[in-house]
């Protein structure tokens, strides 16, 4: 039985709300970081492979945090967890603007960095549980989703116009600035965001309950975000330069059609939200996005569509993608156990880190090798094992549970 039972929209949108934004501001720290990076080159005589380096760090520090920060989140709470998050993002953008001056120096603050993104899912996934009416958890699941797409868009153009006009120091605080308002405004609603774990009232939390992990629901549920962020994040690197030396396309036009994916992604999960909480089978809504998703990806493959359709089947192949994540979300609340959404989500989450650290190598090989179809191909088989993944979680998940 779900521990939400307040029936107020109001309520409702007022922690979706927090929840939502929460999200996107740790979406856009993860571009704004990597884009800061970029800008500090000059400065701090650095190299490309060596900003490699530090995102392989954010996101392994991330992944190996994140099923910790889901442990943390079942035993001291989501919002306290989650205020930590954000206080730590920030604080690791205060530190850059105020301490860094080379890699070195670098690679704590980065490692702070990754320590906060590592709570948002585990931590935001509790809240939402708990705190919003069972009728309305997909679309909960589609602001959540919303949230984080829109917190990408801004990142990179804001960090490129506030270095350029304040300085790279004043862009790395004013980013920062952002992560302690969230904290504070997470921090002050104890009066709206239940306590997950009041379904475990009166039971003993154990800090190493490794079994609620070890079951192949969830296991898949893990590797199914590890195959999304493969295509996710190779796509969103790489697509660009890949693009055009496929189609004859300048760079303003690439640009607009990975624009157009993310947009058409935004508008997906609004869509798919409200198909979440009415359709009776979310791993068939999900495969069959999946699946519209990997075809309308082979077709970019081919490389003999004409270059003007390319821009509208990128935002078709977003669309698709981004209409599964409310499903997908409802497929792991599904599985797991009462209590347990912090470790759970965090864990299954952590396929997000895991998918991010492989892909960019693997990709950029394909892109100096010249093979960039061979990065919508690999997207493509990548979808369709992902259809078979979100389909066998109905397979072995044991009859609901809700966190």
């Amino acid at each position: 039985m779900s521990v939400a039972v307040s029936e107020s929209v109001g309520r409702d949108a007022r922690v979706i709300g927090i929840v939502g934004v929460a999200h996107g501001l740790s979406h856009f720290y993860q571009l704004a970081l990597a884009t800061l990076l970029i800008i500090v080159i000059p400065h701090f005589g650095m190299n490309y492979a060596e900003v490699g380096a530090l995102g392989a760090i954010f996101y392994a520090i991330s992944g190996i945090g994140q099923t910790a920060a889901g442990f943390a989140v079942d035993r001291f709470g989501a919002r306290p967890v989650l205020a930590f998050g954000l206080l730590s993002a920030a604080s690791a953008f205060a530190l850059i603007a105020g301490l860094a001056s080379g890699f070195w120096s670098l690679v704590p603050m980065v490692a702070l960095a990754g320590i906060g993104n590592c709570v948002f899912h585990p931590a935001d996934f509790a809240i939402l549980n708990a705190s919003v009416n069972a009728r309305r958890l997909g679309r909960a699941y589609s602001v959540h989703g919303l949230g984080g797409t829109l917190g990408w868009v801004p990142a990179a153009p804001a960090m490129y116009f506030l270095a350029n006009a304040l300085g790279w120091q004043a862009a790395a605080l004013i980013a920062s600035a952002a992560g302690f308002i969230v904290a504070a405004a997470v921090a002050s609603q104890g009066g709206v965001m239940v306590d997950h774990r009041a379904a475990r009232a009166g039971k003993r939390v154990s800090p190493i309950e490794f079994s609620a992990l070890l079951t192949a629901p969830i296991l898949i549920c893990m590797l199914y975000f590890a195959f999304i962020a493969v295509t996710v994040v190779g796509i969103q690197q790489f697509a660009v330069p890949a693009l055009r030396q496929m189609f004859p396309l300048a760079l303003e036009a690439a640009a607009a059609a990975l624009a157009a994916l993310l947009i058409g992604s935004a508008v997906g999960v609004v869509f798919g939200g409200w198909i979440a909480d009415r359709a009776p089978r979310h791993d068939v809504v999900a495969a069959l996005g999946l699946l519209a998703a990997g075809v309308l990806t082979a077709i970019i493959a081919t490389g003999g569509i004409p270059a003007g359709l390319v821009l509208p089947v990128m935002a078709l192949t977003g669309f698709a993608g981004g209409l599964t994540g409310p499903s997908r979300d409802m497929i792991v609340r599904g599985a797991t156990p009462p209590g347990a959404s912090g470790r759970v989500f965090g864990f299954v989450y952590s396929g997000l880190d895991i998918g991010s650290m492989i892909a960019p190598p693997i990709f950029g090989w394909l892109m100096d090798h010249h093979l960039p179809h061979v990065i919508f191909w690999g997207a493509f088989v990548i979808y369709l094992l992902n259809v078979l993944t979100v389909l066998q979680i109905r397979r072995f998940a044991q009859a609901p549970a809700t966190a």
